[in-house]
Formats: structure tokens, sequence, C-alpha cells
């Protein structure tokens, strides 16, 4: 069953496609979420060789690839890879030192921030370094709702208002394979369109470290002469 997206299969423009090297069959390669993202028109989570013309020369580069609209017309648009580079200004917004060095290190604003759309509207947006192409990736912060639980841990008022701002939150309590607790540094990932997890913590290991730092403490009382 097709999913319910922006473009229909067969609004797709295979034949600019085919001019990049793109072949008719990729979107029957496609897994799910990649074929929705796809015709939602997100870049593609896949790189795909495509055909580019570089100082007058013929070559094949990897790139992802999305579908957007100029005017009446569906095309396609080529992100080949990139050096890595944060421009002193972004669809409207002018980048201060610190958010430089955060996209620089972090790959994540680690905020939300307004930005101007083609049309010229301002929105909010959540933006990060695509890790595989080194290019800025905005998300319109609407399109992301932060759920009551993650991963069986029921997350505060507070938590759920600094993730959904962009920030990195830890949140402790949640449930891994074979019924393991641990704790983990949550954030909004542009890049992925999701909530990217990092600094894995087994709350198995952390509970017998406190409990073995307590017996330490009790063994160091006073002496009795």
């Amino acid at each position: 069953m097709e999913p319910n997206t922006r473009y229909k299969v067969e609004e797709v423009p295979f034949d600019k496609l085919e001019k990049v090297g793109i072949q008719r069959d990729f979107i029957s390669k496609m897994e799910k979420k990649d074929l929705t993202d796809f015709l939602n028109g997100f870049r593609s989570d896949k790189l795909y060789t495509v055909n580019a013309r570089i100082n007058g020369e013929d070559y094949r580069i990897p790139a992802k690839i999305r579908l957007h609209t100029e005017g009446d017309e569906l095309k396609v648009r080529v992100h080949p890879i990139q050096r890595l580079h944060i421009p002193d200004s972004y669809m409207g917004h002018t980048f201060t030192k610190e958010e430089k060095g955060a996209l620089l290190n972090d790959k994540n604003l680690g905020k939300v921030i307004e930005l101007k759309g083609m049309n010229g509207t301002k929105e909010k947006y959540y933006l990060g370094i695509d890790p595989k192409t080194n290019r800025l990736i905005p998300f319109k912060q609407k399109h992301i709702r932060v759920a009551d639980q993650i991963k069986g841990a029921t997350l505060t008022a507070t938590q759920k208002e600094q993730l959904e701002s962009g920030q990195k939150v830890r949140i402790d309590g949640m449930t891994g394979k074979n019924d393991k607790k641990f704790s983990a540094v949550l954030q909004i990932s542009p890049g992925t369109r999701s909530i990217s997890f990092s600094d894995f913590k087994s709350e198995a290991s952390q509970t017998q470290n406190q409990s073995e730092s307590q017996k330490q403490k009790r063994g160091k009382g006073p002496k009795i002469k």
C-alpha cells in the first residue's frame, strides 16, 4: 500500500532522475520509511551515485536526492558531499561565534531558531549538519512531537520542554534489549528527523558503583582504640 505522502510515486519525475544517472527501479528498492520520507520531500537517507560535470570533466559522485516543487513543476534536487563549512548567515539567520562552534563541534545547533523559507515566511527550525554530506539541514520544529514516554521511561514536563527546544537531555530508567535498564543523552537530530541517543550508561553498573561507594564510606568511620 502506498503511503499517504505529499507526492505520489506516479508524480516522481523519473526522466529527470535518469538524466542525473539514477535508474527508475530505485523506488522499488527503497525501505518503507525511506520511500515515505522521499515522497514527503525530505532528503534521502541513502547516498546515490549521480552524474556531475566539474571543470568541464564528467564524474560520478555520491549525493543525496530530494523532490521539490518550483512553481507547478516537480523537480529533483541533488545534494553532493561537500567540505564542512558554516556560512556567516543561512536562511535569514546570522550565526554567532557560539552557534558556529556548536554546529562544528556537535553537528547540532542545540536550540530552535527562526529561519526564513523560500516563500519569505519565518518559522521555527532545528538546525544540524548532515553527517553524510556535511550540509546544513533545517528541520521545522512543528514536525516533532516528543512522546510522554521513551523506551519505557516517563519524561517530566521539563525534560519534554528541553528536548522540544533542541537541548541535550539525559533520560534515566529507559529499557533496552533483554530488559536491561540504561540512561542516555537525548537530542532532536535534524539530520535524521528523529531523536538521537548518545553517552549510554548501564544503570545496573551505576547502581553497583554507588553501592560500592556507600560501602567504602561506611568503612571509613572513626577507629576505636
